[in-house]
């Protein structure tokens, strides 16, 4: 028995259709580690002040399939102000792990210290440290590499509480 010219192609076609429909895995990133470092562009949000220079440290672990606990250290100096920010903070993060573009956004809270670099302390002058809690939203996008390497852009705004006073309200 001799098989129609078009079976060669039928059978081609039903296993790539096959192939395509096939349930494959999403591997998302829960239970695992993620510690990184950042320097980016700072701005303090109150008028008079210049950009400048932030940096951070920052470890992530993944509590499920879609939220992360977030624990950072950072820093943002104003080289041509005379504040500088040293902050810690922490809270979580939901995050789309499922592709190798990773999108994510979170909520923290954390203290930070405002640190009045110009001459303070003494009569009539600012305190030289003030002490104040905050409330940040960090968001960014990450391309994963491999499930050992990842790299991307992030930010971070951050409301400091209270707002009013001689220090920054938002950088």
């Amino acid at each position: 028995m001799r098989c129609p010219p078009s079976a060669p192609l039928t059978a081609a076609a039903a296993l790539a259709l096959a192939a395509l429909l096939a349930p494959s895995s999403a591997d998302a990133f829960e239970r695992q580690w993620h510690a990184g470092a950042s320097v980016g562009y700072a701005l303090l949000a109150d008028g008079g002040t210049y950009p400048g220079i932030g940096g951070s440290l920052h470890l992530s672990y993944g509590l499920t399939d879609a939220f992360n606990a977030l624990v950072e250290l950072n820093t943002a100096s104003h080289p041509g102000g005379d504040l500088m920010l040293l902050g810690a903070s922490a809270g979580a993060a939901y995050v789309i792990d499922i592709l190798q573009w990773v999108p994510y956004v979170g909520l923290m809270t954390g203290a930070y210290d405002s640190v009045r670099l110009a001459p303070c302390g003494s009569y009539g002058r600012p305190s030289c440290h003030r002490g104040q809690f905050g409330v940040s939203i960090p968001f960014g996008l990450d391309y994963a590499f491999n499930r050992q390497f990842a790299a991307g852009f992030a930010g971070k705004y951050t409301l400091l509480l209270p707002g009013a006073g001689d220090g920054p309200g938002s950088y």
